[in-house]
């Protein structure tokens, strides 16, 4: 693995270290800034001489952010690294796959970050544990203001700050919430209840890495839409509210499958099945082994699993593994590209060992 990126891998992100406020169902709460130079064309339109130039003017600024702050070219990583930090939500497809010159920073505990020149120059973003933009939004904003001290960004008097995407026009704000909902997803319909009363408040439903990708794992983003005509707290709290809303749904799904005998019954044998499956298994997919480490944890949330195990992992483990076991990690752990089946079996092995460690703990 890159040296740079070492620190990094060595642990968890800071936002999966801990549990935040309602840790039970909010993993992580995301604040995403987008922020553009004035009287500069937006990136697609950038030259990349002019480009260049940009990039490495704010990676100097950023690189004197934090003690452990970090800035690089994507261009100079390998294709498993690059797909780590997409994983960790410190870069995206298009930032990494761009032919432009782009660049990254951020820091070791991966709870602010920065891309320069993806859909705009700057995407500034801050994270935290659990429901809690406050955190958030407080270290996103400083960066901003490391940014402010070299450059103009583009606003508007009536619309705001002006953005290549019009629907990020004004606040230019993405208040983004990290949700594991897997008792709402064993009853579908109250699943689709809830995603549907999101996008009906105006927010957007998306899978564990943004726009474009999948809902492994039970997990899901739910993030403001509306980023004109209102205050930035504003937007924050319309997700929130939701946020809170949707904690208390999923712990009242799980009660309501704990006391229905059929409900309780299925469930139980979905944690024998999960269990039996990441023990046993010689290969596994990332969606086999994020959905049984869902189901294991869902599990251990209700006590269901002190009935057919010795042993009762951390439900906080369970959410790390759902991520150290995505392809990017595993490749960036074994530092080299591998084949689709030499992935599943090192993922079967490594999540074997993971929970032969907390049987040993407990």
């Amino acid at each position: 693995m890159d040296s740079r990126l070492q620190p990094l891998f060595e642990l968890p992100p800071a936002w999966l270290q801990e549990e935040g406020a309602e840790g039970d169902v909010v993993v992580a709460s995301r604040v995403r800034l987008a922020r553009n130079l004035e009287g500069m064309p937006f990136p697609a339109r950038l030259d990349p001489i002019l480009a260049e130039g940009v990039r490495d003017e704010a990676l100097e600024i950023l690189s004197g952010l934090a003690e452990t702050a970090q800035t690089l070219d994507p261009a100079t990583l390998e294709s498993t690294e690059r797909d780590f930090l997409v994983e960790r939500s410190l870069a995206s497809k298009d930032l990494v796959e761009s032919a432009l010159p782009t660049g990254l920073c951020f820091e070791h505990g991966g709870v602010m970050g920065v891309m320069v020149h993806e859909e705009d120059h700057f995407r500034i973003q801050g994270f935290a544990p659990g429901l809690n933009f406050g955190s958030a939004f407080r270290r996103a904003r400083g960066v901003e203001a490391q940014l402010r001290t070299r450059f103009t960004f583009a606003t508007h008097a009536r619309f705001g700050y002006l953005t290549a995407c019009p629907t990020n026009t004004g606040s230019g704000l993405r208040a983004s919430l990290l949700l594991h909902l897997p008792a709402l997803a064993r009853m579908k319909a109250p699943l689709q209840k809830a995603l549907q009363a999101a996008q009906k408040s105006g927010l957007a439903v998306r899978g564990v890495h943004g726009e474009g990708s999948r809902a492994m794992g039970f997990l899901y983003q739910i993030s403001n839409q509306r980023t004109l005509g209102e205050e930035a707290t504003s937007q924050m709290e319309a997700v929130a509210a939701y946020g809170r809303e949707i904690v208390r749904y999923e712990r009242s799904t799980r009660r309501h499958l704990m006391a229905e005998e059929g409900t309780r019954r299925a469930l139980l044998e979905d944690v024998k099945i999960a269990l039996s499956l990441l023990q046993d298994s010689t290969q596994l997919t990332t969606a086999e082994a994020l959905d049984a480490l869902s189901t294991l944890r869902l599990g251990v949330l209700t006590g269901l699993l002190q009935e057919v195990a010795s042993f009762e992992p951390d439900a906080l483990m369970l959410l790390q593994q759902m991520f150290a076991l995505q392809p990017g990690h595993l490749q960036a752990r074994m530092g080299k590209e591998m084949t689709p089946s030499t992935r599943d079996r090192s993922r079967a092995s490594l999540v074997r060992e993971a929970l032969r460690l907390a049987e040993g703990e407990s």
